[in-house]
């Protein structure tokens, strides 16, 4: 039998690596232990971690590193910041056009925005922000969605947990423009 500790030490670097779910069988595999094995240590490593900022989840058969619901508001705030640094005004606009209206095609997206948007979607496709599907409609229009990665960078796990586009816009004045 290999030694727990090191065993738990990969373990926690095949988790942080893989960023997604990771079966069982897959980790016993890797290692090369029994999935009983496996298990038990990795109920032990989920209870070692249940006090960080990362915490180990199990679902099913898999495990997977998170961020602990204690610590989801800081990480949401650091990410919203960064990802408001990182885009500019016209790529936050789009972003928010697919978000709220997806899914949408380019054509819609430039009638909202009154300017061409290709290089923007470009970007936002490049980040993995969004995403390209085929129209049901017409499979020679592409439409565009957000993607699993931007719920993640925004901290919510769906759409339905985003302010309601009414409310916003409820809270919205805009500036008084002078009639010459």
């Amino acid at each position: 039998m290999k030694n727990d500790e090191k065993l738990k030490k990969n373990m926690e670097a095949i988790l942080f690596m893989a960023g997604n779910p990771v079966s069982i069988s897959e980790i016993a595999k890797s290692l090369e232990i029994e999935e009983t094995q496996a298990h038990t240590l990795l109920d032990q490593l989920q209870a070692e971690w249940q006090e960080r900022g990362i915490v180990i989840s199990h679902s099913g058969n898999s495990y997977q590193m998170v961020t602990s619901s204690e610590a989801s508001p800081a990480v949401k705030n650091f990410i919203q910041a960064q990802l408001r640094e990182k885009l500019t005004e016209a790529a936050v606009e789009t972003l928010s056009i697919i978000t709220y209206k997806q899914p949408v095609s380019k054509t819609e997206i430039e009638s909202i925005r009154g300017v061409n948007s290709q290089y923007i979607l470009k970007l936002l496709l490049q980040r993995g922000l969004i995403e390209k599907l085929a129209s049901a409609a017409d499979a020679r229009v592409q439409l565009y969605q957000t993607t699993h990665e931007f719920l993640h960078h925004l901290g919510v796990k769906s759409l339905k947990e985003l302010p309601d586009f009414e409310e916003i816009i409820k809270n919205i004045t805009l500036p008084e423009t002078e009639i010459v």
